[in-house]
């Protein structure tokens, strides 16, 4: 999976190069084969990487998108399917833990991207642009989980 050039450039920074594989770190965490297939395919290449988020300005926090949060056990990987946090029927999968905002970054079975903190936000519902925009830090045409309606919606 391949990324835009500036995105792709942030990957580079934080250790990816092509052909990087790191399968066999992922494969011995118990509960990791019920993943969706496209999501341990994302992490064989680019998990077990910590990526320093844009800044838009020098005076920025760096955030940093901990993709190797499942290798170091921030999730129970058998909890997290036991006991998943679902919005409505949608079942969601841990990718990464965010420490600007003390947050994780999930993904569900259909490749929508989802951060998870404070509140729920739906950043894309499309894998690739999920990643893309957490990593540029932007969160335009998001949108956050009524609990009450169960829906997504502009703001809540």
């Amino acid at each position: 999976m391949k990324f835009k050039k500036e995105v792709q450039k942030y990957f580079e920074n934080s250790g990816w190069f092509e052909g990087r594989n790191v399968k066999s770190k992922f494969d011995k965490i118990k509960g990791f084969e019920n993943f969706p297939q496209f999501l341990k395919d994302f992490l064989y290449e680019y998990g077990d990487l910590e990526v320093k988020t844009h800044k838009y300005n020098k005076d920025d926090v760096i955030g940093i998108m901990d993709f190797k949060a499942i290798n170091k056990g921030i999730y129970d990987i058998e909890k997290c399917l036991k006991r998943p946090i679902k919005f409505g029927d949608i079942i969601t999968f841990p990718i990464a833990y965010y420490d600007l905002e003390n947050a994780s970054l999930l993904c569900d079975a259909e490749g929508r991207v989802y951060i998870v903190g404070d509140y729920e936000c739906l950043v894309s519902n499309d894998f690739k642009t999920g990643i893309e925009k957490v990593i540029m830090e932007d969160y335009s045409d998001t949108l956050e989980w009524n609990p009450e309606t169960k829906q997504w919606v502009e703001e809540y």
